[in-house]
């Protein structure tokens, strides 16, 4: 993360319904979030991208200095680190979501779990009725639909309102 603040470069892995992108992303001015959330702007601008098919996410299909990136057809952004991924108006604790729930959410060739933060008794609703085009899902983790075993985990995954198919509340795994 130190080296993020000093270069004012944010690396996530960007999901297509087919495609893993990979790029750092200029968060000097604006975070992440903030960025996807932007309704003036339909593209993400990234640098030392790498490219690579869904299903064989190891196997590098392209490299490129920069490419431009379509938000709308985003199904997913991964990120190390749940700071990284927030809106500047959900940092420094000021972060509104009172119930933790933990979720499970189907969108175009994934399945991903983690907790999603919601407000009052924790109503699901709120989650897909929110004004922010991506829904921050924390301690998240995406996995392939067709093949279950290969995942992607992140700190948080901010996952597109619009390509959201189900979500479903979820109970705590029982332990023991």
């Amino acid at each position: 993360m130190r080296d993020r603040a000093r270069s004012g470069k944010l690396a996530a892995d960007f999901f297509t319904e087919n495609y893993r992108i990979s790029g750092c992303l200029d968060v000097r001015s604006r975070k992440l979030a903030d960025q996807l959330d932007d309704r003036t702007s339909s593209f993400l601008c990234l640098e030392d991208v790498y490219v690579s098919d869904a299903e064989h996410p190891g196997d590098i299909v392209a490299s490129h200095v920069e490419a431009i990136v379509r938000k709308g057809r985003i199904v997913a952004a991964v990120v190390a680190c749940e700071e990284d991924g927030l809106s500047r108006k959900y940092t420094y604790g000021s972060y509104t979501g009172s119930h933790v729930q933990r979720a499970f959410l189907i969108v175009p060739s994934f399945q991903i779990r983690g907790y999603l933060r919601l407000p009052g008794k924790g109503d699901l609703r709120a989650a897909l009725a929110g004004g922010d085009a991506f829904v921050p899902v924390i301690d998240a983790e995406m996995r392939l639909s067709a093949q279950p075993g290969i995942r992607f985990a992140g700190g948080i995954i901010l996952v597109n309102r619009a390509q959201i198919e189900a979500l479903c509340k979820e109970e705590e795994p029982s332990r023991g």
